[in-house]
């Protein structure tokens, strides 16, 4: 699917760009066919050949193996990231969701990648593939100063509810910057590293009780809330007199819907946390979504909501 994806993406070309130089009368082959970079200049490009019977398929195949520069990288640098930072439960989660993120930023990279050169020899084709260093690293770079602005902020707060958020910036910041030192050069440095992070949810204090009231809620909404907030410090108790507590309810309204066998269901999440007995925060979303029973329909609304409870958690203000 991921290859399927990749021809996708590297099949389109801007009707602006100018045509590959062709050269099919050469007696000899061109030296690019076997090294790119006689014909490329290494300082100022990324090169990369690719074979096939037509050019049609010679130019995808050289823009995938451009891609291979990257995507041996990203590769590499998820798996050592991931025999060395198994201090989170979730963190095989954050590498996808990472890995997600960074393809989709290559993606955009090679969109700008031309075909400069074309050659045709007993039956196959040859084409050279060309990134420009400096149009790559200036889309490479607004996207890692974006992240690193959005890390800075979470990290100066230091909300034990955005733990997850923090590392998963930090560790789409790195693998991105790997990316940008390809083409650049030479990498940014990072506004904090993975060792402060580290550090500092070492020194965290002793888990804080926190009262818990879930009134009507499905059960994976129930246990994604007990993952997160057991995750960020809290220790959850059921009842008792505790300094900070969050009640959780989830209400469904069933529309009107002249389909048979389907319902139509709007469904409103709301969290409300309290300090004592004093009203601290309110956060809520509403999804309207159809099924064959109320049970199908809130089935649909499940990575909505995960995905909500997740990025607005911090919005509660519990620490």
């Amino acid at each position: 699917m991921k290859k399927i994806l990749i021809l996708l993406l590297l099949g389109g070309c801007s009707l602006f760009k100018a045509r590959p130089e062709l050269s099919d009368t050469a007696k000899e082959n061109p030296e690019w066919i076997y090294a790119p970079y006689e014909s490329c200049s290494e300082t100022q490009e990324l090169c990369a050949v690719g074979e096939a019977k037509g050019f049609s398929q010679a130019d995808i195949q050289a823009k995938i193996n451009l891609a291979s520069v990257f995507e041996v990288k990203i590769q590499s640098e998820l798996n050592v990231s991931s025999s060395g930072s198994q201090t989170f439960p979730w963190q095989s989660q954050v590498r996808e969701e990472v890995n997600q993120s960074l393809k989709e930023s290559v993606d955009q990279i090679l969109e700008n990648v031309q075909i400069s050169k074309h050659y045709k020899k007993d039956g196959l084709s040859y084409s050279l593939a060309k990134l420009d260093r400096v149009e790559a690293s200036g889309l490479l770079g607004n996207r890692l100063k974006k992240i690193d602005e959005e890390l800075a902020v979470l990290w100066q707060k230091k909300q034990r509810t955005n733990l997850r958020k923090v590392v998963r910036q930090h560790l789409e910041r790195e693998k991105l910057n790997e990316r940008y030192s390809i083409v650049a050069g030479v990498g940014r440095p990072s506004p904090v590293s993975y060792a402060e992070i580290l550090k500092w949810r070492e020194s965290r204090p002793q888990a804080e009780p926190l009262l818990l009231k879930i009134g009507q809620a499905p059960d994976w909404l129930k246990e994604k809330l007990k993952e997160l907030l057991t995750e960020s410090g809290f220790k959850i108790v059921k009842s008792g007199n505790t300094a900070k507590s969050l009640t959780v309810n989830v209400d469904s309204l069933k529309e009107f819907l002249n389909v048979s066998g389907f319902e139509k269901h709007t469904f409103t999440l709301n969290m409300t946390s309290f300090e004592g007995d004093d009203k601290k925060r309110v956060v809520s979303t509403s999804e309207t979504v159809t099924g064959r029973t109320q049970a199908d329909a809130l089935l649909k609304i499940k990575t909505l909501f995960t995905e909500y409870i997740e990025q607005h958690l911090s919005d509660l203000h519990l620490d």
